[in-house]
C-alpha cells in the first residue's frame, strides 16, 4: 500500500517507478489530457494506445485488448540438442568424479 500523499489522481507527493506501479492513476489522467495529441501517435504495442472509433464500430465494439494491442514476438534460438546432451554428458562425469572423491574422504 501506498501513504496518502501518493494516492489518488493527482498525489501530493512524487512517486517513483516502484510505486508509479501502485498508482497509476496520475499517468492516465496526463495521456487522458493528450489523447487528441500525442497519445495518438503511440504504437499498439505500448502499455497504453488510441484505437479509432471507426475501427472499434469494425469489430462490434468489442473493447478486448488483443483485438487491438499489437504483441511482439523475440525470435529466440535454441542450442542444438546434441549440444545440449554433449554438455549433460560432461557434467555427469564431473559430478561422478566428485563422488568418487567424497567417496575416498569417507573411507
Amino acid at each position: 500500500m501506498l501513504s496518502e500523499d501518493k494516492l489518488g489522481v493527482v498525489p501530493a507527493a512524487q512517486l517513483t517507478t516502484e510505486e508509479h506501479t501502485k498508482n497509476n492513476l496520475p499517468d492516465v489522467l496526463s495521456r487522458w489530457r493528450s489523447r487528441n495529441t500525442t497519445e495518438r501517435e503511440r504504437l499498439r504495442t505500448a502499455q497504453s494506445f488510441c484505437v479509432p472509433k471507426a475501427n472499434i464500430a469494425a469489430q462490434g465494439y468489442d473493447l478486448s485488448l488483443n483485438r487491438y494491442k499489437e504483441v511482439v514476438h523475440e525470435e529466440v534460438e535454441h542450442r542444438a540438442p546434441q549440444d545440449i546432451l554433449a554438455n549433460l554428458a560432461k557434467l555427469e562425469v564431473e559430478i561422478q568424479q566428485g563422488m568418487e572423491k567424497l567417496e575416498a574422504l569417507l573411507k
